[in-house]
Order: C-alpha cells, then structure tokens, then sequence
C-alpha cells in the first residue's frame, strides 16, 4: 500500500470508562488490556505495514505531552492540534488539510484511538480492499460483522459488489441506519448484508475535501483558508479564527450520510469498541469473574473488578462492575454500565469538577 496513510483520532473523552478514564489521562492513554495504551495498540496495529512518516495524530492541545510521551517516533509536526471540540468532522478536515499539504495525492485511513482488533492480519487484507475502492473516488467505511442485534452501534447496509481487484469484496452503500431499536436491529442482522458502523474509513484526501465542500460548506471554508496558511507563520491565529466557524458535527452524519460515493468493506477483524465498562468486560472476561488483583468468590458470577494493590472477595452478587480509583468508587450492573456518563454529566451540573 504504497500510497497509504493513517490519521488516529485521539480527541475522545471516554467519560464511560470513568473513574478510571479522566480528563487528564482519558481512556485512550489507559493500559486497560495488558501492556501499552488503546492509543499505542491502534499505532503498532498500523506500523507493521505503514512506516512512521506516514502516521499521523489529531489530538487536542492538553494531549500534547502525552501523545509525544506515548509515541516517541510520532514526528511532531504530524500531531494535529485542534483548538477544541467541534466533532469529529472538524478534527478529521483540519488533519485533511494538514495531509493535502503534505502529500496532495495521499488515501489515508482514519482510525479511532479506542478500537480493539484481534485479528491483523484480516485488518491489513481489509485495508487493502478500503485502498483499492479509495482510489477509484469511494468514500470507503469498515462495517464490522455483527455478532449479535446490538442496538448500541449504527448500521451499515451494503449493496452491489463494486469491479475492483481487491483481497475482500467491497460494495456500495445503500443506507446508514441509526442506533435502531431491538426489533430492528434483529431484522437487519436475520437479513444480512448489514454491518455495525465502526466510524473507520479510508479515503482519497483530494476526495474527502470535495465531499466537505459540498455537504459541509462551513467546514470547507475554514480549511481552504487553513490551507494557505500552513507552514508560515500565521497558521495559529489563523486557525483561531476560523475554528468557529466549522460545522459542529460528525463525519458519519454531516457526510457519510449524505455522499453518494460510500463503499463499504466487510470487516470480520475481531474488533472491539472500548466504549464501556460492559465492553471492556467482555473482552478481557474469560473466565467466570475478572479482577485485575488477587480475587475470592464465593458463589459470585460473571463479575468484572478493577482494584489494583487489592484483593477483592466477592458473595453471592452477579454480572456486577466495581471499579476503584483513589478518589473514587464505581459500582454498577454490567446491563446499566453505559449509563456512567450520567454519573460524570451529574458531576458536572453538581461542581464535582475535582473528580473529572
């Protein structure tokens, strides 16, 4: 893939992996599955056939130091810094314009920081078919395999298998559907030919700028302007000013939704989304009950424990998350663990500022 690049989106809060994930150190930059953080497994993941200078990261400013600290061979002028959150289709333009100026020709592959993928070897076969379709004009979006009707991701529904000499088949896409409900969601996954939204794509840059252009006039404007700035001087102020002036959107909605150029790979890659305690449970769980110290149960089943240093025992409870941090406690059912973001909205509201 010689003309391939990547751009890891690392602006997400993760505030439903808290108390463990904060503002400070959000769940990116957490070992949460053995050695390195989410951020430094999603770069290796690439590294194997992308060399270095092809890699680039978009990141808030208070990320800095640690994106530097976590990825030493990051150069530092392939870090995007966007001033603050606009959603995602900001963050992704402003990286585009920084690519355009780097390499105008450039397909990049754009990759959230959070996603876990077992199988690489199938990952790499997947983005190779994403390049191939990129290349010819698609917008190219992974759609995952769905393991079961789950009513927590968007679907994808593919249609006609596109003419390209590629590894995996790719097809057009028919529609985005929403976070349906249970009964939905059940009917896609019996019908096939659906795939969750991972929010992964693969694209031509030139390409990518002409869909902002016309379906996000706001944001186009801005990066035209970024453009013509950068490298001199004037890039900060200039960004600065503009900033506000992009759409306040994500990329799935403010253009996926909406070009008539998206491909779809099928991507049966083993892929995760850290997206909850519940997720996260389900990934490292396999065994009976998880603790990342020393645990005791008795009759206690299916539980997830994070308590470094600890040893936990546990009777007689089921499908619980306990997390424990210095400063705080988490206790939740793994069937309610997407609802810890309204524990940290709620501390918002209530001046717990000390505990984000």
């Amino acid at each position: 893939m010689p003309r391939l690049y990547v751009l890891v989106l690392s602006g997400g809060a993760g505030t439903r992996l808290w108390p463990l994930s904060r503002r400070d150190r959000p769940k990116q930059f957490l070992e949460l599955l053995g050695e390195g953080s989410l951020l430094q497994d999603t770069v290796d993941r690439v590294s194997e056939f992308v060399p270095s200078e092809r890699i680039f990261v978009v990141a808030p400013p208070e990320h800095r130091a640690l994106i530097h600290e976590q990825l030493p061979d990051l150069r530092a002028d392939h870090l995007v810094v966007e001033p603050y959150p606009r959603g995602n289709a900001a963050a992704i333009a402003l990286a585009m314009a920084a690519l355009a100026a780097f390499d105008p020709d450039a397909v990049v592959a754009v990759l959230p920081s959070d996603h876990v993928v077992g199988n690489r070897a199938q990952f790499r076969k997947v983005l190779i078919a994403a390049t191939a379709a990129a290349e010819r004009g698609h917008l190219v979006t992974l759609g995952i395999t769905p393991e079961r009707a789950d009513t927590g991701f968007g679907y994808i529904e593919a249609g006609e298998k596109l003419d390209l000499d590629s590894p995996i088949e790719v097809r057009t896409v028919k529609r985005f559907v929403e976070k349906p409900k249970k009964d939905a969601a059940e009917r896609m996954v019996a019908a096939g030919g659906h795939y969750w939204n991972a929010g992964m794509f693969v694209w031509r840059v030139e390409e990518i700028l002409r869909a902002y252009e016309r379906h996000l006039p706001r944001t186009a404007k801005a990066i035209e302007a970024l453009r013509d700035a950068i490298g001199s001087p004037r890039y900060e102020s200039v960004l600065a000013e503009v900033w506000e002036e992009t759409d306040h959107t994500t990329v799935d909605y403010g253009i996926a939704e909406k070009a008539e150029n998206v491909a779809v790979v099928p991507a049966d890659i083993g892929w995760q989304d850290v997206g909850s305690w519940g997720r996260l449970a389900e990934i490292v769980s396999k065994a009976d009950n998880w603790a990342s110290g020393d645990l005791v149960a008795e009759g206690a089943h299916g539980n997830y424990i994070w308590a470094p240093g600890k040893t936990v025992a546990l009777i007689g409870v089921e499908e619980l998350i306990v997390v424990d941090t210095p400063d705080a406690l988490l206790v939740t059912t793994k069937e309610r663990s997407e609802a810890v973001k309204t524990i940290v909205d709620r501390l918002k509201r209530e001046g717990g500022e000390d505990l984000l």
